[in-house]
């Protein structure tokens, strides 16, 4: 089983996704700036929904079928670097990113665009800094020389 390595966050990165959804819905319906999507592309926002809620289950079953530890701040026991991982260190994250973007694209207009660099920062500080620290030290030059090789996201 794994072990705290440090207090684990009370908000979990889904968590944060639902809450920015419900703001990105919020600030189209308040402060729709200008459209710029109408009609049926709009509907192309469910490839990207699609695509993001792929990235974050494909991770997300890689960890349980290796046996790690997928909550934030719980120690990993093993260095998933297979399948997406080969590409990016980040596919739940990433696919996280990529539902914001469908949502976007669905609601058409070009404020719900404006919370997803907030998500990308608020994610990096919270968690992806903290989680990198932690593999490098549980993994120490094996992890070095993984992200060497792969971006952090794409």
């Amino acid at each position: 089983m794994s072990e705290t390595v440090e207090k684990k966050p009370l908000i979990v990165p889904p968590v944060y996704l639902l809450l920015f959804i419900l703001g990105q819905v919020a600030i189209d319906r308040f402060w729709p700036l200008a459209q710029l999507f109408d009609g049926s592309i709009r509907y192309a926002g469910l490839i990207l929904l699609a695509l993001g809620l792929f990235f974050a289950g494909w991770g997300a079953r890689a960890f349980a079928r290796a046996d790690t530890a997928i909550r934030p701040m719980e120690e990993s026991t093993t260095l998933v670097t297979h399948g997406l991982y080969r590409y990016t260190r980040n596919p739940m994250y990433l696919g996280m990113i990529l539902v914001l973007m469908g949502d976007c694209l669905l609601l058409g207009s070009l404020s719900p665009w404006l919370p997803i660099p907030a998500f990308i920062l608020l994610i990096r500080q919270l968690f992806i800094i903290p989680e990198e620290a932690m593999m490098e030290r549980i993994f120490g030059e094996q992890y070095r020389s993984y992200r060497s090789g792969v971006r952090r996201w794409i």
